[in-house]
């Protein structure tokens, strides 16, 4: 697969850059798709539009954009209940593709791109996703990672990609649990989606570096920090700074020491604070989800009972003396 030219003065005069970064279709959709969801993640450095409409929209669309460069790199996620064929031009490269539920294109930032949908079904409704990402994300996540020079990215056309469908959902999923440790979760989700746009969609010349395992200071650290921040919202900058370590790193070896992501750790700790108190103290239950980190009571309680299998208060009666 050939490497994308965006480095080349070239490709940055063709077409006409297009932001995939704002909180709505880019402007030049001149007959945009209805927007299903839309989700900012990490301070805004990666979003993830999920999309609805005809099969007649889309065309209109992909005829208000003609050869366009986008701002980030986009990764398109098809929803496709049936197969949609599609020609799309990538890089100077044309392939008439079918692509469908479970299929990507990854399209660089920089990269001229066009898109044409096939289909005689006009009514027909499509639903698909854009995962768009800042490139000084990645770069910076790279520059962590021990990758310390220019990425090549190279564009895609549709092809399988399971991991990154069943990350986006998460991820569509992730603003909605009321958690203190959900920050933790969201971030462990964007290092797995980055680690795999790195790995299946950049020409990177040497593995990523970083330690083999945590050291036992290096756990011990992270642990203490956590068992000491379970009032407050943890978050893995935090821990893994703790731990003397990048994010990325820090979540993939936490993960192989304890058997736990951070959140999943953190969870099962803050719950194991709360046993505690509900065994040992009269406290209010209110007061128990403030010392383990719960600004409502009922997020606590809902959490606790998936946790432990029953609410609080019976749990503390089936404990009583």
């Amino acid at each position: 697969m050939a490497k994308t030219a965006i480095a080349t003065e070239a490709s940055r005069s063709i077409g006409r850059a297009v932001n995939y970064g704002s909180e709505t279709p880019p402007r030049e959709f001149e007959h945009p798709p209805t927007l299903v969801d839309f989700v900012q993640l990490h301070d805004g450095q990666v979003k993830l539009f999920k999309f609805g409409a005809k099969l007649s929209e889309v065309q209109q669309c992909a005829e208000a954009m003609p050869q366009h460069r986008p701002r980030q790199h986009v990764v398109c996620l098809h929803h496709f209940d049936e197969p949609m064929v599609f020609v799309r031009n990538l890089d100077g490269r044309t392939k008439r593709e079918t692509t469908a539920k479970g299929d990507i294109a990854f399209v660089p930032a920089d990269a001229p791109t066009t898109f044409r949908p096939e289909g005689c079904d006009q009514e027909r409704f499509l639903s698909y996703s854009y995962l768009v990402f800042e490139p000084t994300y990645l770069a910076e996540l790279a520059l962590s990672s021990g990758i310390g020079r220019s990425l090549d990215f190279v564009p895609s056309f549709s092809t399988p990609d399971l991991l990154l469908h069943q990350i986006a959902t998460a991820l569509t999923a992730a603003p909605r649990v009321q958690d203190p440790a959900e920050n933790l979760y969201v971030e462990s989700l964007l290092n797995a989606a980055c680690a795999r746009v790195l790995h299946a969609y950049a020409d990177v010349r040497y593995p990523f570096a970083g330690p083999p395992r945590l050291t036992d200071d290096q756990l011990r650290n992270a642990v203490d920090y956590i068992h000491q921040h379970l009032s407050g919202s943890l978050n893995l900058r935090s821990i893994s700074g703790a731990a003397g370590l990048s994010e990325f790193h820090f979540a993939r070896l936490f993960k192989k020491a304890t058997g736990e992501t951070p959140f999943q750790f953190a969870t099962r700790t803050r719950m194991g604070r709360a046993k505690e108190l509900l065994r040992k103290t009269r406290l209010p239950i209110s007061e128990i989800a403030g010392r383990v980190g719960y600004q409502k009571p009922s997020h606590f309680s809902a959490r606790f009972s998936v946790v432990c299998g029953c609410g609080p208060n019976t749990y503390r009666h089936s404990v009583a003396g």
